[in-house]
């Protein structure tokens, strides 16, 4: 070996070492990062992934013809749970075995698969006057709409206008596909006779 070699062995074996002591240490580094991820609670994402504002969107029947509409102001989606929230919404419903319907409130929340809409503060239903029928107003301020049924719930209180008549109760069904409206407790009502 020469004297040129000798010198340099100290630092060839220094810096051989240190590799091998980086080395380790980043493995140790990875093994802890990924026993910890493991180890700690993981958090539902809470924030929105996605909003949109004044939208519009329709729903189609099997047959092609729309079933319903759903407007609002904003809609804001959740990806935890899968809901969306919805400012200012409006639903019209347009089935071909029914009346149209329409639906208004200050908020909503849209779960269950986009298949349940639960309507909050000021909610409104309303079915135009056809031909041999009156105009029928709802009102309350919590009504769950199941729009692929053509269905409309509320378990608390609500005032119905038909025509001139008027009716207040507690808890409602109205299914708009068999044109019924079912109150369930503490009925009150005026009638006024048709002319």
């Amino acid at each position: 070996m020469s004297e040129n070699t000798r010198r340099r062995y100290p630092a060839l074996l220094l810096l051989a070492f240190g590799s091998l002591l980086a080395a380790v240490s980043f493995w140790a580094l990875e093994v802890a990062l990924r026993g910890g991820d493991e180890a700690r609670p993981t958090t539902a994402r809470t924030d929105p992934d996605y909003f949109v504002e004044d939208f519009s969107y329709t729903r189609l029947a099997p047959n092609g013809k729309a079933q319903y509409l759903i407007t609002g102001r904003k809609l804001v989606h959740y990806p935890a749970d899968d809901s969306s929230v919805i400012e200012r919404p409006t639903v019209r419903s347009f089935s071909a075995k029914s009346s149209p319907m329409m639906l208004r409130a200050q908020r909503a929340t849209i779960t269950k698969q986009q298949r349940e809409l639960h309507l909050y503060d000021e909610v409104r239903l309303e079915r135009p006057q056809t031909r041999g029928t009156d105009s029928l107003v709802v009102e309350s301020d919590y009504m769950l709409a199941l729009p692929d049924n053509d269905l409309v719930k509320t378990h608390r209180p609500v005032v119905i206008r038909v025509g001139e008549s008027r009716l207040a109760g507690t808890g409602m069904v109205a299914d708009n596909a068999k044109r019924q409206l079912t109150l369930q407790s503490r009925v009150t009502g005026f009638y006024e006779s048709p002319r």
